[in-house]
């Protein structure tokens, strides 16, 4: 039974500040983490529960003026993250997708580009020590 004050399989804020360290080392090491490691990981369902891990943690680091981690969240097949990631309302125009095609995984060339930009910047900003692991 999910506590009160929690979706159903939204992992607790200790699981959450597991997955922001292991998000948080990928970005140190500039390597991607795939959303299957997460799912497992953390036993976490594709989709909602998955989305809202990720979207919970960036958040956080957005109210502290840090990029987040969903752009080095990949898909295995691809490396590159899921459709989702691009229905986001805060993407320039040119990359943000209609909700209606989150779930394609084919990215254009303009999407691909944007991504590896993305990945950059958050791999170099907490490679210079900005930001450190979460206590839990």
């Amino acid at each position: 039974m999910a506590k009160p004050g929690r979706k159903r399989g939204t992992p607790s804020s200790a699981k959450l500040g597991e997955m922001r360290n292991e998000l948080f080392r990928a970005a140190l090491a500039r390597r991607t983490v795939t959303y299957g490691r997460l799912m497992k990981r953390y036993g976490l369902s594709r989709g909602r529960a998955l989305s809202d891990a990720i979207s919970s943690i960036d958040e956080g680091e957005r109210e502290d003026h840090a990029p987040g981690f969903a752009s080095i969240v990949v898909r295995k097949d691809t490396g590159f993250p899921g459709g989702g990631y691009f229905v986001d309302p805060g993407l320039p125009e040119g990359v943000a997708r209609p909700p209606g095609r989150g779930l394609d995984p084919r990215l254009s060339r303009r999407e691909e580009v944007y991504v590896s930009a993305q990945q950059r910047k958050v791999w170099e900003f907490y490679s210079k020590g900005a930001r450190t692991p979460a206590t839990t």
